[in-house]
């Protein structure tokens, strides 16, 4: 994996160092760090799911210290107190199980390493950083995990380990789950960053304590928050009774009217998700803020355009049952430029067509060519209007115009060098995500994108994480949502269709003989795939495809 590809691993670097770990691929857990502090209510750290915890039996070997080690930290009751009966007390003391998670499918042979060490080798299906951001590792790859070990009069003991803990994937989803926090983007829009937390009694602490701490690095120049900076809780957490969270803050600038309605948007769906909780009220030093009480809800969610638009019989517009309408201002000029590849807005005022003179802008019938360069892949209209066209031959050089004629260039440094194969914008603008073949593999790489308060697009993050792995060369991508998205790759003759998102688990929906495009539409019923041949297909059942339009000439993606 290149340097410019590489995702950040800052809080995983030290595991190579430290704990000997031998890396196949791009995966680790750290091997040192600081003891974080439990909750020192106890109450509030039982966790919702329990897992029975037992310490090491007398004359254990050493792969059975590590193997009950494992399964002993799927208790993290009494900061993972069981756990840790199977340090030594030095160690003990100094193991991290808050630096982060290492997720782990198939089995986990183990083998001797010398007198005092073993490896243990996972097959790493993601791993989780220490503020709950999931990223997905390479499929194939295997990671081996150093353990040393000490004796302790007649019993061994471990005497060095990875920080963080080790689960398998089911063992995770039971006792994890994913949240979204909610930050606002331009023109306050609710923007969200999918983060996983233990699932247990502190859940609403945790997540309220993520919205104080505020955006991840890589989401700080795309989002903001309502919460003043060096605001705390209160209390040492967020009580909830009969449904309420009372979240009751103390710092500096929170009388602003506009910060407690933020705030309280911000909590509302943030929380929304979070059992027992139907409804929120703020706070300041135990004073509850005037109209700052309301439900629980899910942020209002960027309407996703789900409705096919593309060409049948030469005839360009929105695709229903009874035919093709036709869109003022737009279908007579995408019709006259006889593209091959169109992007419309989900306001349907915008096309960008991809044409023999280059990429095109059409709004009102009014036709401005913006891009010239060879190699351009299909466009991307985002939802402020503004049409983004990349060159595969140059990737890293992100071109952006607006219909009144403005544009201007933007930097991506991780898409330098590498083969791209669809970039697209998406949902509420806040996230551009690119598909990018590697062989036999291909995998989505997502970055953030900045912008002034009327929306224009100034910058994108300077880098990127790879959120999601497929196998199979890359053909198509697309966002379903303002979260999740869907990958079309070749095996063989057919397209295989891989939905996956920020944060979250891919999962693997069929495919389809000779696809060569996919739509995300807003929802899974509403995913489409074309075929070279164009045929349109629609999903059937849990993986499978049905026919729907036999003669579909062009299939035009929405924003």
């Amino acid at each position: 994996m290149s340097l410019t590809t590489r995702r950040r691993r800052a809080p995983f670097v030290g595991l190579a160092l430290l704990a000997a770990v031998t890396l196949a691929g791009c995966a680790g857990i750290p091997g040192s760090g600081s003891v974080q502090p439990g909750l020192t209510d106890i109450n509030q750290a039982e966790q919702l799911v329990q897992f029975s915890a037992f310490g090491p039996t007398a004359g254990a070997s050493q792969e059975e210290l590590v193997r009950g080690f494992l399964t002993a930290a799927n208790s993290p009751g009494d900061d993972y107190s069981v756990a840790r009966e199977y340090l030594t007390p030095e160690y003990a003391s100094q193991w991290d199980p808050y630096f982060g998670v290492l997720i782990w499918e198939g089995s986990r042979p183990y083998r001797q390493d010398g007198d005092a060490a073993g490896m243990l080798s996972l097959s790493v299906v993601a791993e989780v950083d220490p503020i709950g951001k999931l990223l997905p590792t390479e499929a194939g790859e295997s990671t081996e995990l150093r353990f040393e070990f000490t004796r302790r009069g007649s019993e061994w003991r471990i005497s060095s380990a990875p920080a963080g803990v080790i689960l398998d994937r089911s063992t995770f989803e039971a006792i994890w789950s994913q949240h979204q926090l909610i930050f606002l983007g331009p023109g306050d829009r609710p923007v969200a960053d999918t983060r996983w937390f233990l699932s247990r009694a502190a859940l609403s602490t945790e997540i309220v304590g993520a919205l104080i701490e505020g955006p991840s690095k890589r989401f700080e120049q795309v989002v903001r928050t309502g919460f003043p900076q060096g605001v705390t809780l209160t209390k040492a957490a967020v009580p909830v009774e009969s449904g309420l969270a009372r979240v009751d803050l103390k710092g500096e600038g929170l009388s602003n009217p506009q910060a407690q309605q933020e705030m309280l948007t911000q909590l509302q769906g943030s929380l929304h998700a979070v059992p027992g909780v139907s409804r929120v009220e703020l706070l300041v030093d135990g004073t509850p803020v005037r109209d700052a009480t309301g439900p629980a809800s899910p942020a209002a969610p960027v309407p996703a355009g789900a409705k096919l638009a593309g060409s049948v019989d030469g005839r360009f517009g929105v695709v229903t049952a009874a035919g093709v309408e036709p869109i003022t201002g737009v279908t007579a000029a995408v019709e006259a430029l006889h593209g091959d590849a169109v992007a419309l807005s989900r306001s349907k005022t915008v096309a960008a067509v991809r044409g023999d003179q280059g990429m095109s802008i059409v709004e009102d019938g009014f036709t401005a060519v913006i891009d010239t360069r060879e190699g351009l892949l299909p466009p991307s209209v985002d939802d402020d209007l503004w049409a983004w066209s990349v060159s595969a031959a140059d990737p890293g050089a992100v071109k952006v115009a607006a219909p009144a004629g403005t544009q201007h260039e933007l930097d991506a440094p991780w898409l330098d060098g590498l083969d791209v194969r669809a970039v697209r914008v998406s949902p509420g603008g806040s996230l551009l995500g690119a598909l990018v073949s590697q062989g036999a593999k291909s995998y989505v790489l997502v970055g953030g994108i900045a912008r002034d308060p009327d929306g224009t697009p100034t910058a994108l993050t300077p880098e990127a994480d790879i959120e999601m792995w497929a196998t199979g060369e890359a053909i198509d991508f697309d966002w379903i949502d303002g979260q999740r998205f869907v990958a079309l790759t070749r095996q063989s003759n057919a397209g295989k269709v891989t939905v996956g998102g920020t944060g979250m688990f891919a999962i693997e929906q069929g495919s389809v003989p000779d696809a060569v495009e996919i739509f995300g539409g807003g929802n899974r019923t509403q995913l489409r795939v074309l075929t070279a041949s164009g045929e349109l297909y629609a999903p059937q059942g849990a993986s499978g495809w049905q026919r729907v339009i036999a003669d579909m000439e062009l299939l035009a993606k929405r924003g």
